[in-house]
């Protein structure tokens, strides 16, 4: 018969707290509240590695069945509620007054949230590239054991590279003389070419100059035909603008602007969730930035990092999923948007067989 504490190992989880306070004889209370939430959060990495990587497996297989894509979208959202769990754990840790941590904090040197390997681990796995990171060498801050996970993880399948893959093997976008993308560009050019006349219109009866409004049209068609342009969208990959290939990006596209279709309506969650883990991480990340501002100020983290700014420039910087969250700027009205082919549209609606 199992025991509950054993199957848990209690005994192990509730006698791994060892305030440094103590050891030096100045026992802080506030020490052992601060060691328990960066234990569970680190609990909460191992899970949400757990989640992630079990969907790797899934989108990285050469055929991904749809029942496959509904487990994963479940397990993205599972995260989803694990990053939000994690960030309304600050406001426990924020119980604890700045005066009150100091009481215990330089005791903790050189030790630091910077060298969390699971959270590091998580940046990989999610498919943070290296070069887009505030602070390039934050290995060295690693013990070498965890230095070399990390550097074998650099060679694995990411979250980011299983989505790209999985996109570009959406069917339904090309058949015959149709092609997703030369119709949408179509109705773009359309839509803007309406814009431009309105903006004229409402400039001659206000009697005012239109050749700003005119030319942030033209800056917006430039953005927007830069997709359809196989050069011009590499260029913007060469340059670091965009990352995802052009191919999944389209996908992303007839899926969010055909979303209302049966068949699409799976990938479109799917899609809407990875778009919140996105955030939801980047909130995380945010959320820590202001508990550390709270807590130190401005003064440089025990890791040597540049604490609140450094966490802060992480939130706004280290985006994996931004190529498919800045897709919203390319969406277009309902009302201007292409008709799918009837062979299309059919395809895509459930069919119920008479018996």
């Amino acid at each position: 018969m199992i025991y509950y504490s054993d199957y848990l190992k209690l005994d192990s989880i509730l006698n791994a707290q060892d305030p440094e306070s103590d050891k030096h004889g100045q026992p802080a209370h506030d020490e052992m509240l601060f060691i328990i939430t960066h234990q569970t959060f680190e609990l909460w990495f191992k899970q949400a590695l757990f989640e992630i990587q079990s969907v790797i497996k899934l989108l990285e297989q050469d055929y991904v069945r749809e029942s496959d894509v509904s487990v994963c979208q479940a397990r993205v959202r599972r995260v989803n509620r694990i990053m939000e769990h994690l960030c309304n754990q600050f406001t426990l840790i924020e119980m604890m007054t700045p005066s009150e941590f100091m009481d215990f904090r330089s005791f903790l040197n050189p030790a630091s949230g910077f060298q969390s390997v699971q959270w590091r681990m998580l940046e990989r796995k999610l498919g943070l590239p290296e070069r887009s990171r505030v602070y390039g060498n934050y290995t060295d801050a690693l013990s070498e054991p965890h230095k070399k996970e990390l550097d074998a993880a650099l060679h694995d399948s990411t979250l980011f590279n299983v989505i790209e893959h999985w996109l570009e093997k959406i069917p339904f976008m090309q058949s015959g003389s149709y092609a997703f993308w030369e119709e949408y560009k179509n109705a773009v050019l359309r839509m803007l070419e309406n814009d431009r006349t309105e903006v004229k219109k409402l400039a001659k009866a206000e009697g005012h100059d239109a050749a700003k409004a005119l030319a942030q049209i033209d800056a917006n068609a430039e953005g927007f035909l830069s997709l359809f342009d196989t050069d011009k969208y590499y260029q913007l990959i060469d340059s670091g603008a965009r990352r995802m290939s052009q191919r999944a990006t389209l996908s992303v596209l007839f899926i969010s602007t055909y979303r209302d279709y049966p068949l699409l309506q799976l990938p479109y969650r799917f899609i809407d969730s990875i778009i919140e883990l996105d955030k939801n991480v980047s909130l995380w990340r945010y959320r820590h930035s202001l508990m550390v501002s709270r807590m130190i100020g401005m003064r440089v983290g025990t890791g040597g990092s540049s604490g609140h700014d450094y966490l802060l420039q992480t939130s706004i910087r280290q985006r994996v999923f931004d190529d498919i969250t800045s897709l919203s700027s390319y969406l277009i009205p309902r009302s201007a948007t292409p008709k799918l082919p009837d062979e299309i549209a059919e395809r895509l609606q459930f069919v119920n067989e008479a018996r």
